[in-house]
C-alpha cells in the first residue's frame, strides 16, 4: 500500500478546486485507498457503483467492449486522474470498465459524501462541468480519429500521446517509459494486432520509432505528428 495523504489528492483535484479546507477535510476523511493487482477490475461494464475514484499509483485502462467480445481502450489513467463522476448524476450501471494494467492504488470517496459537499459548496458543480467539457472535447477528438483517420494515423496519435505523458528524454529521442505491447496499441488504435505490428514495423523502417529493452523510443516526433495531420 502506498503511503500518501488522501487530503493531498483531494486538494489537488480539479473537481474540488476553490473549496474551503473544512470541505476538503470532509472529503478526505471519508476516503479510502484500495490496492488492485495487475488485471484487477476497479469496476466492470453494467456494474452499479457508489463511489468516485482517483488514481494514486500505477496505470489503469478505461475500456468498452462489444457483444462480440471486442475491446476498445478509450484512455489510460495514471496518477492524479479522477474518474467515475457519472455516479454523481444517477445510479445507472457503468457503460465502461476500468482495469488495472499494473499493480495500482486507487482512492475512493463515497458518492453521498461528494454530493453533500457539493450541496454545501455549489462551486464544485462548476468545477465538474468544466472538467466534463474538457474530457468530452478529448473524447470527440478520439472518436473523430477512430472514424475518419487510417490506422497509421491512429497508432501515431497514441504513440505521441504516450510520449507526452510518459516520455523521458533520451539523447536521440523520447523514451515511452511504460511497457507498451502490440496488444495494447491494437486496443487503443482499434486495429488488429497483426495490422498494428505492420504499422510499427513501417515506422521503425522509416526511422520514426525504435524499440529498446521493451520500451518504444520516439525518434522523430515531427514525422510521427505528420502521420496524424498529413500535409
Amino acid at each position: 500500500m502506498v503511503d500518501i495523504r488522501p487530503l493531498d489528492l483531494v486538494a489537488d483535484s480539479p473537481w474540488f478546486s476553490g473549496l474551503p479546507q473544512d470541505a476538503l477535510r470532509r472529503l478526505a476523511g471519508s476516503a479510502s485507498i484500495r490496492p488492485y493487482p495487475r488485471g484487477g477490475q476497479v469496476y466492470s461494464e453494467g456494474e452499479v457503483t457508489t463511489e468516485v475514484f482517483c488514481v494514486v499509483t500505477g496505470r489503469l485502462r478505461l475500456a468498452i467492449s462489444s457483444s462480440e467480445g471486442h475491446d476498445f481502450a478509450v484512455v489510460d489513467l495514471s496518477h492524479g486522474f479522477w474518474f467515475g463522476e457519472p455516479v454523481l448524476a444517477s445510479n445507472a450501471p457503468r457503460v465502461a470498465a476500468v482495469q488495472a494494467l499494473t499493480n495500482a492504488d486507487v482512492l475512493c470517496i463515497p458518492r453521498h459524501t461528494v454530493l453533500e459537499v457539493a450541496e454545501a459548496h455549489p462551486l464544485m458543480y462548476r468545477n465538474l462541468f468544466h472538467d466534463h467539457v474538457a474530457a468530452t472535447r478529448k473524447l470527440y477528438g478520439l472518436l473523430g480519429g477512430m472514424l475518419f483517420y487510417p490506422l497509421r494515423a491512429r497508432v501515431a496519435s497514441r504513440l505521441l500521446s504516450f510520449a507526452e505523458e510518459y516520455g523521458v528524454a533520451e539523447e536521440d529521442g523520447t523514451r515511452i517509459d511504460i511497457r507498451l505491447t502490440q496488444y495494447d496499441l491494437a486496443q487503443l488504435a482499434l486495429g488488429s494486432r497483426q495490422r498494428v505490428n505492420k504499422v510499427l514495423r513501417t515506422f521503425t523502417e522509416q526511422g520514426l520509432i525504435e524499440t529498446r529493452d521493451d520500451r518504444v523510443i520516439v525518434l522523430d516526433r515531427e514525422a510521427l505528428a505528420a502521420e496524424v495531420e498529413p500535409g
